[in-house]
């Protein structure tokens, strides 16, 4: 498999961040039907035990494929995953999600085990928005986490499985912050006067964003989306692309004030990078670094 940093470089990917505007013709929508309610006899297929073996067990955590009407927002709608790609994408969870945080926790594998989302809900495509947009995932209250567009996978897509685990990493983000309650306002006294106003930040770009200090032009929609964003990127980015693109000054010789603000971006940048590093292994008990490195092996 092609490094992330090589993906980086040669794949374009579908998008920045967690909402991007639609620009392909929408999937026909499967009205969704609850299944397995009001008390249904527990499953027996192969696929069902091994979910139950590798997540609900040992993480008390449900991964749920099967439409039901009341994960998708009535204003939604989305398509379900094929049958076929659940398990695979289940294992994906495991190697490049659950085992780096086991392994990056001072508490090895407790700290999944008290904090790792209730439920996992694998849709099929995009959650489709009203407005036009699509949502790539949703932390809800630090117990459901969707992930979509599982129909796109398939062994050897890099780019899918760099944009689904940054979706992934990034809600997790959230719900680290939930129960562990960052202190924004060491980022707002980076960056306050720098975040776009409501409903504003798709006009940005990475080099707008990098001036103002963020990692994408979803991170400047908010201070939270700011973090998770930053994290998610730290995790599934090399780091040497990671420096050469956020950290490192360019040479603004003859470039203009607009290279000039890049590199007062990037030094806003470091200092945030300071800010959650410290936090994750003070506060949190993860060493983020560590976590970016066994999320990088796991992939490659």
């Amino acid at each position: 498999m092609k490094t992330p940093k090589t993906i980086i470089k040669n794949i374009v990917l579908l998008a920045f961040c967690l909402v991007v505007v639609a620009a392909c013709e929408r999937e026909e929508t499967i009205q969704p039907t609850a299944i397995f309610e009001n008390g249904d006899a527990e499953s027996t297929a192969e696929l069902d035990q091994f979910l139950k073996r590798e997540f609900r067990d040992p993480y008390g955590s449900l991964i749920l494929y099967k439409f039901v009407d009341r994960y998708i927002d009535p204003r939604r709608s989305a398509t379900p995953p094929r049958l076929e790609v659940v398990k695979p994408i289940a294992e994906l969870i495991k190697q490049a999600w659950i085992q780096p945080y086991n392994k990056a926790s001072d508490r090895g594998e407790d700290f999944l085990r008290d904090f790792f989302p209730g439920e996992i809900v694998i849709l099929g495509s995009p959650l489709f928005n009203g407005d036009g947009t699509i949502t790539l995932g949703i932390a809800d209250s630090g117990v459901r986490v969707t992930l979509t567009q599982a129909n796109d996978y398939f062994p050897g897509n890099d780019a899918w499985i760099l944009q689904t685990f940054r979706t992934l990493h990034h809600e997790f983000a959230h719900i680290v912050d939930q129960n562990f309650n960052f202190d924004v306002d060491a980022f707002f006294k980076i960056s306050g006067d720098d975040y776009t106003s409501p409903g504003t930040w798709t006009q940005e770009n990475l080099n707008s964003a990098i001036e103002r200090g963020m990692v994408t032009p979803y991170g400047t929609s908010a201070v939270g989306e700011d973090f998770a964003e930053l994290i998610a990127y730290i995790i599934t980015t090399d780091p040497d692309e990671f420096a050469a693109t956020y950290i490192t000054p360019e040479d603004c010789t003859g470039l203009g004030q607009d290279c000039l603000d890049r590199n007062i971006g990037r030094a806003r940048i470091q200092e945030k990078y300071d800010v959650v590093v410290k936090y994750m292994k003070e506060d949190v008990g993860i060493d983020l670094l560590t976590l970016r490195d066994e999320f990088l092996n796991s992939v490659n």
